[in-house]
């Protein structure tokens, strides 16, 4: 299970330990947090006993407990990366006959979207106690934000990206730039 030792997971470890403490400070109420997360370790654990090995497999559009590599070029869809990481290439989406749509969430993991520059892309981000880097801008812990590539022209076709992110990070990189 490498996501436990992963930075990720001690960042938002510790991001909730201190709003555990915020909030007992200002509201008199005590989360256990570390209690929390003990419980859920022990329920994947179970869940993974019951269901198998399979259970956690990555599919085309899912990826839960895993880290998967995915390669889209035909239409859009939904892209899920729950307590994982994600590798998604975004770059060979055809928009010659008509614009599409993709959506990409990602909880408590982490999501690599590689884009083409060249192709018209709008990019919406909403992300809550989360870590998001754009091409040419970064949005850390709560925010939304728009970004367009250079290509983008109103009215014409182009692919419109909308990811929203809990707990986790995504990096956005432009082909060229890996």
């Amino acid at each position: 299970m490498p996501f436990l030792f992963s930075g990720l997971f001690w960042g938002v470890m510790l991001v909730l330990f201190g709003l555990s403490m915020i909030i007992k400070a200002a509201f008199n109420l005590d989360i256990p947090i570390f209690r929390i997360v003990f419980a859920l370790i022990l329920i994947y654990f179970g869940m993974k006993l019951l269901l198998g090995r399979q259970a956690f497999k990555s599919e085309s559009n899912f990826s839960m407990f895993r880290s998967s590599n995915v390669t889209m070029s035909e239409r859009g869809g939904e892209y899920n990366v729950i307590f994982g990481q994600s590798n998604i290439d975004l770059s060979n989406i055809d928009i010659s006959e008509n614009s599409r749509e993709v959506e990409v969430n990602v909880v408590f993991g982490s999501g690599n979207l590689l884009i083409d520059p060249q192709k018209p892309m709008k990019i919406n981000i909403s992300s809550v106690f989360a870590d998001c880097k754009l091409p040419h801008r970064n949005i850390n812990f709560f925010g939304d934000s728009n970004y367009k590539t250079p290509s983008f022209v109103e009215g014409e076709n182009y692919l419109k990206l909308n990811i929203d992110v809990v707990f986790g990070n995504v990096i956005v990189i432009e082909k060229g730039q890996e």
